[in-house]
């Protein structure tokens, strides 16, 4: 793709609400996580993990939602039970990002953390790159002990969100409105 292309997608870019099958097969999905290893990371430690949910896997996702929500929460309805179950089943497949630190004396957790985090919008920009739509997702609970499990979390390990990824149904867009850099964009000289 020349550049211009490649500028024109990236500045296009729109996160898509509405996802369903066709999912990508399994090579794909390898070639998105492929893209996710290529953030910047101050000395290579990979400080993230993926786990890939998908079939009957959306069902432990949903469970796990459930259960951190109650463990926090104490109880819920069944509306708000749901509504969190829903998430799981917003796309078929998903992309978990897991926060994995790695103890390093040189390079402190929060760069480790921005570095995971970047791996969720790379594998949103390789999803779209390879056909797909796709939307990053977060959740609004600390994992309970059974998304601990599920996910095998290790003490120091958090999920950062997901990234839903499927056939974005035919819907218009417009363009993306651009950056007010008047407002958000301060130029040192």
């Amino acid at each position: 793709m020349p550049a211009p292309e490649i500028y024109n997608f990236l500045a296009q870019r729109q996160s898509a609400s509405i996802l369903v099958e066709p999912k990508p097969d399994r090579s794909t999905v390898e070639k998105i996580l492929q893209v996710g290893g290529t953030v910047p990371d101050h000395g290579g430690l990979k400080p993230y993990r993926f786990v890939v949910v998908e079939g009957e896997g959306r069902e432990k996702f949903a469970e796990s939602m459930v259960n951190a929500a109650m463990e926090a929460k104490g109880t819920l309805d069944d509306k708000k039970k749901a509504k969190l179950k829903s998430k799981a089943y917003a796309s078929p497949l998903q992309v978990v990002i897991v926060f994995s630190p790695e103890e390093d004396d040189k390079i402190p957790e929060w760069e480790q953390m921005a570095s995971a985090s970047c791996t969720g919008y790379a594998v949103v920009l390789a999803a779209n790159a390879l056909g797909f739509g796709a939307v990053w997702k977060s959740f609004g609970f600390e994992p309970g002990s059974l998304m601990q499990q599920t996910f095998q979390l290790k003490k120091n390990e958090r999920i950062l969100g997901w990234v839903n990824i499927g056939t974005e149904m035919d819907r218009e867009r417009s363009s993306r409105t651009p950056l007010d850099l008047k407002k958000f964009a301060f130029f040192l000289s």
